[in-house]
């Protein structure tokens, strides 16, 4: 039995009774979950398959903002129905994979588009809710291939007629072998994580809780588990995905007499050490079992090396929070929260890390490095410490089907090379862990080998005005993908009669022209002046003298930045000391930021000296 998901965890029984009353009234008959219409009838299935899969919406919104336009003139029956199967796609995943507010927010928007409050269920509480395990990358970044093999098996399904779905359909209890061959003849049974997810809830006295077919696969060839597996499987030179399932019970049957329990779990202690090494080294390698692996394949962005690079105050890191989340849990991946809110759960989960490269940052923070610690006796011996890439390497690596992302801020600021060393070979795509071309190298100090794993995105951040992308190691800059992060005058709005984002494009219009366009004005700054006080703020504390330090201080040129007058930056022209003979005739000043800028200020900024307030001064 896989009913068992490790201790702690007797949420597993309201899981699987939800999953039963989903079998019994949506499955076998054409009812209703969490009513007692009839929603899941053939010509409602064919509906929603109609306007979600055969009329797509291309972009990169939201899975459920688009599901909600292909909806939108839908009958009531088929809203309800479309959250019906969003809930069955959220049953499987647990709170590391996604919280309960996360699944219960689109069901219910779905649900009530339909003009009707969707209703108080014990299959909607917390612990039908739980999810039984980690549903895996492939499953959480492509979660519309997963509802559309749903709605496309159940076409299918509903379409056999009795005496088929009979034959096919055998108690929860009898081996369910014939429905898998059945349901592997569906498009993409053997590339879909919910086929197993489906097999799973159907027949949870046969299948295992793994969504992964690749964990599938590791399980099965395992040293441990070979001789486990039926003569007549081991004899194939390539098991289907339905011998797999057999393989997998046909071992399972043996360890439940070996250890007298069924209280295992290929996820925990003591099976998970005989596929997984000490619980989190590298996973088997990969053979002809899985043809489909997902090792070897890019996971959700186009690159997996990215530098987001562009002039301060663009939003650079926020930004890498927003695409860390992406990463992670997909494109069309719902959020009820502020990406930084998920992005700190990720970090908390041990996906993703963040880190700061400065001048003094070396290869023994980032990769490894020697530690002094002392002796029992006296003294000290160097001891080998994991840096920061070594640590989430390794963790992503115990994890293949899930994303990890590095994030390096200012990644310009360091001596990349240095800090880098020989992995910087490592980074390429085709040299990652389990790709074509996948290389080791030996690590100086432990002297052990060592990959990427091809899960592990690195994304850095880069400030242009420290540093041009041209000045960059050609090396590094031919394995990372670089996108510009440029000033969006367009995210502001009018303050106090202050037309912000024309000031922003004047302001960054004269300083590409003056100096270049990696050193501008980025919006971000602005995104939070919600009065005229509040833009003179930031004026004074950080635009002036971020445009001044561009200039290394020559303040006509700040000055004709601002507009050419006396409303921002006040010059006093100074005394010419005594006994000083300078006979050029140069006039001097002293230069300081306002205090407080005149009404109509930011208006001459944009207008120049005509709109009055001062001259242009042209030395």
């Amino acid at each position: 039995m896989a009913r068992w998901i490790g201790p702690g965890h007797d949420h597993i029984d309201a899981v699987l009774a939800a999953a039963d009353a989903w079998r019994k009234r949506c499955f076998l008959a054409n009812g209703s979950l969490f009513g007692d219409e009839n929603l899941w009838t053939l010509s409602n299935l064919q509906e929603l398959r109609s306007r979600v899969i055969d009329h797509p919406i291309e972009g990169k919104d939201p899975f459920v903002d688009k599901l909600e336009k292909q909806l939108e003139s839908s009958s009531p029956e088929v809203r309800r129905l479309a959250a019906e199967v969003l809930w069955f796609l959220f049953l499987f995943p647990n709170p590391d994979a996604m919280g309960l507010e996360r699944k219960l927010g689109p069901i219910k928007r779905i649900w009530e588009g339909a003009g009707s409050s969707l209703p108080d269920s014990e299959y909607l509480d917390d612990r039908a809710l739980r999810g039984v395990g980690q549903s895996g990358m492939q499953y959480n970044m492509n979660r519309y291939q997963q509802f559309e093999f749903l709605i496309q098996s159940m076409v299918q399904w509903k379409t056999e007629p009795p005496s088929r779905q009979i034959e096919l359909m055998p108690e929860p209890e009898d081996a369910p072998w014939g429905f898998a061959g059945w349901l592997d003849q569906i498009e993409g049974s053997d590339r879909r994580p919910m086929r197993n997810v489906i097999l799973y809830f159907l027949f949870p006295d046969h299948i295992e809780r793994l969504a992964s077919p690749t964990f599938k696969n590791q399980i099965a060839i395992a040293e441990a588990f070979k001789s486990r597996i039926p003569e007549d499987l081991r004899a194939k030179n390539e098991l289907s995905s339905v011998d797999l399932d057999r393989a997998l019970y046909a071992i399972r049957k043996e360890l439940e007499e070996e250890y007298k329990t069924d209280h295992l779990d290929f996820h925990h202690t003591p099976l998970r050490e005989l596929w997984l090494p000490n619980g989190s080294s590298d996973p088997p390698p990969e053979t002809s079992f899985d043809p489909n692996s997902t090792r070897a394949v890019r996971y959700g962005a186009s690159s997996l090396n990215t530098i987001l690079y562009g002039p301060p105050g663009t939003g650079k890191t926020y930004a890498t929070a927003e695409r860390c989340v992406k990463i992670c849990d997909g494109e069309g991946a719902e959020a009820n929260e502020a990406p930084q809110v998920r992005y700190r759960e990720l970090v908390k989960e041990g996906r993703a890390e963040f880190v700061t490269f400065h001048q003094s940052y070396g290869y023994e923070e980032f990769v490894e490095g020697l530690r002094p610690e002392p002796n029992e006796g006296g003294g000290f011996r160097l001891v080998v410490k994991d840096g920061v890439l070594k640590r989430i390497a390794d963790r992503a690596r115990s994890k293949p089907d899930e994303a990890y992302v590095l994030v390096i801020d200012e990644i310009n600021r360091a001596n990349v090379s240095k800090v880098l060393g020989e992995l910087i070979t490592l980074l390429e795509e085709d040299k990652r862990e389990g790709m074509e071309h996948e290389i080791s190298v030996t690590l100086p100090h432990s002297g052990k080998p060592f990959t990427l794993p091809a899960n592990l995105h690195i994304l850095g951040t880069m400030n242009t005005a420290d540093r041009s992308i041209a000045l960059l190691d050609t090396a590094l800059r031919r394995r990372f993908t670089f996108e510009e992060i440029a000033p969006d005058p367009d995210l502001l709005k009018v303050v106090d009669g202050i037309d912000l984002p024309k000031v922003l494009r004047t302001i960054n219009d004269r300083l590409e022209w003056l100096r270049d366009r990696n050193h501008l004005v980025g919006h971000a700054w602005l995104m939070g002046a919600r009065t005229k006080a509040n833009v003179d703020r930031i004026m004074h504390d950080k635009i002036v003298p971020l445009i001044a330090e561009y200039f290394y201080d020559d303040w006509n040129k700040v000055r004709a930045v601002l507009g050419g007058t006396d409303d921002f930056v006040l010059r006093e022209q100074l005394d010419q000391p005594p006994g000083i003979e300078d006979d050029r005739g140069e006039d001097r000043y002293r230069w300081t930021i306002r205090e407080s800028f005149a009404n109509g200020a930011y208006e001459r900024l944009v207008a120049g000296p005509s709109a009055g307030g001062g001259e242009v001064d042209e030395g």
